[in-house]
């Protein structure tokens, strides 16, 4: 007996086609793309809000003498740090974990709008 795909979709029903266009619609709507609208880091210096910035548009922003921080590719990370073990430089380009750098009392945070939607549902 061999199995094609005509056969398959042949032995369709209309529900499971209903089904089917609804999982898609569903992963298209509900799951967050790479380029989401509003995705951006914050950076926080000395415990306060220092700038926000958008993943998406490539810059170099030096912070202060102490610190620089780059955004290609979507995502952020620390490229120059003076602190004695370079922990945060290490760590590299993220779009969704924290980068921190404590001795000079740096923090990229990383927001997006998918992050409002999972707050108005919680």
């Amino acid at each position: 007996m061999e199995f094609s795909i005509r056969q398959y979709f042949r032995s369709l029903t209309i529900t499971d086609a209903i089904l089917i266009i609804f999982c898609i619609l569903a992963i298209i709507f509900f799951l967050p793309g790479k380029r989401g609208e509003g995705s951006s880091v914050l950076v926080y210096k000395d415990a306060g809000l220092w700038g926000s910035y958008d993943l998406f548009e490539n810059r170099i922003i030096e912070i202060d003498e102490h610190n620089t921080i780059e955004i290609k590719d979507s995502k952020a990370g620390i490229v120059f740090s003076d602190c004695p073990d370079k922990r945060c430089v290490k760590q590299g380009f993220s779009n969704t974990m924290p980068i921190i750098c404590m001795p000079n009392k740096l923090v990229l945070r990383f927001e997006n709008s998918s992050d409002e939607i999972k707050l108005y549902l919680q």
